[in-house]
């Protein structure tokens, strides 16, 4: 990942250099959280001077500050290019980090299913695992959809367009370009805060920014309620009596989550690739 920057020396000289750009930190909560940091130094040939180059990327986008912020800064990115490595340029090679993420949660706790226990702390773990699986796909839902549509212009204004949220915010004229320069920010933070379990807000909003239609997904919403007894009652309905765990039930779930990743990923997959295309 690169970043073109550039800026006017106290010589007068202007000075326009393209460094390597971090990669947000994708396990954070929040874009509060998110930020990873780069240093570089940027010279100029008329007078000599050094500066130093601070770059910091989040979810919402990449800031640059030359000297602490003392002198004022253009730049343009973040942005892949054909020389990046594989592990960078993620939307044509390899798996996105936070897809190998979930695989892991889920591989895990497949494993953790095999290990042989009596039944009453077979029911204790089924819970434990069933709870950690449900979040998992959750946290992997809220990557997804944030990492994909914050990355692009087009997504961010159907988001924007299409969600009650944004319809009610209100701001005048004068505060307008402020507006325009921090619109990632401020849709990272909205994304972040929302609470991705809410399937019948999420299921639609993949639909009309993503265009990605999850269909059937009635086994998902059962899993979800099942997952607010796993964590907030430890497997115990509001009446106080365990819930049952089918043979094979947590497997299955596994199972239709990593079906559901992959469809996810193809169909994310396909979109960056349309809209990197320049015609």
């Amino acid at each position: 990942m690169k970043i073109d920057i550039s800026f006017t020396c106290n010589c007068g000289q202007r000075i326009s250099e393209t460094f390597p750009c971090p990669e947000p930190n994708f396990m954070a909560e929040r874009n509060k959280d998110s930020y990873s940091e780069n240093y570089e130094s940027a010279y100029c040939e008329s007078c000599g001077t050094n500066y130093n180059v601070t770059i910091m990327n989040s979810f919402g986008g990449a800031d640059v500050y030359v000297n602490n912020g003392e002198i004022n800064v253009q730049n343009s990115g973040p942005y892949y290019t054909e020389d990046d490595n594989d592990e960078e340029f993620y939307w044509k090679s390899e798996s996105p980090e936070y897809y190998r993420i979930l695989n892991d949660h889920l591989d895990s706790a497949s494993e953790l299913l095999k290990v042989e226990v009596n039944e009453k702390n077979r029911f204790s773990l089924n819970v434990m695992i069933y709870g950690h699986v449900v979040a998992a796909a959750e946290g992997f839902l809220s990557s997804m959809f944030i990492r994909t549509t914050v990355g692009h212009e087009e997504l961010i204004r159907k988001l924007v367009e299409t969600d009650p949220k944004f319809s009610d915010m209100k701001f005048t004229l004068s505060q307008l370009f402020k507006e325009r320069e921090q619109i990632k920010d401020t849709v990272a933070k909205y994304l972040h805060d929302l609470i991705f379990h809410d399937l019948k807000k999420i299921k639609p909003m993949y639909k009309v920014v993503l265009g990605h239609d999850f269909g059937d997904i009635s086994w998902l919403f059962k899993a979800v309620a099942k997952r607010h007894h796993c964590v907030h009652r430890a497997g115990h309905d509001k009446d106080g009596t365990p819930i049952v765990f089918a043979e094979n039930e947590v497997l299955e779930l596994i199972d239709n989550i990593k079906q559901l990743a992959e469809e996810l990923l193809l169909t994310t997959n396909k979109l960056k690739d349309v809209l990197s295309r320049p015609f």
